[in-house]
Formats: C-alpha cells, sequence, structure tokens
C-alpha cells in the first residue's frame, strides 16, 4: 500500500505510528483519516473531489468524514489490498 505518510516501508503518520509502532496492518492503513495514496474506493474518490472544489476548505474537517470515508471505501473497493 503507497501512502505519503509511508517512508521507506514505514509509516511515519504519528497517530499510527504511536499506536503501531511504524508497521501499521492494512485495516490501519485503511481507516487512516489522512491517507493519501491511490484511491482505495469510493470514500477516497469523494474525499479527494471534496478537497479538489474546495469543500472541505470551506466547511472544515467533520466529526463523521473519517468513519464515512472508511465506510464507503469498505462497500464499494476498487482493487484487492495485498
Amino acid at each position: 500500500m503507497s501512502c505519503s505518510s509511508r517512508r521507506d516501508g514505514l509509516c511515519v503518520h504519528p497517530e499510527a505510528s504511536r499506536r503501531t509502532g511504524c508497521r501499521p496492518s492494512p485495516g490501519v492503513c485503511r481507516a487512516c483519516p489522512d491517507y493519501s495514496g491511490p484511491d482505495r474506493g469510493l470514500g477516497d474518490t469523494v474525499h479527494r473531489v471534496a478537497v479538489a472544489v474546495g469543500i472541505v476548505e470551506a466547511v472544515g474537517p467533520c466529526a463523521g468524514c473519517a468513519k464515512r470515508r472508511a465506510s464507503l471505501n469498505d462497500s464499494v473497493r476498487f482493487r484487492r489490498e495485498g
């Protein structure tokens, strides 16, 4: 799995590295609200479009956005992980 929070195969995202010691499982990456790799599913696509058109900046992060993104990604996956 690729993401801008990965350096040399290790996760450098402060929240993930604090909880998993820099080697999060694919499940942790799947739920990461700051994941910025290739779209994993519909949730990532909706998030990317919302950022591109300025909805996320105008409204700011919401309490349910990360859960909604993860739920949509689980419901409609674009490619197999692993």
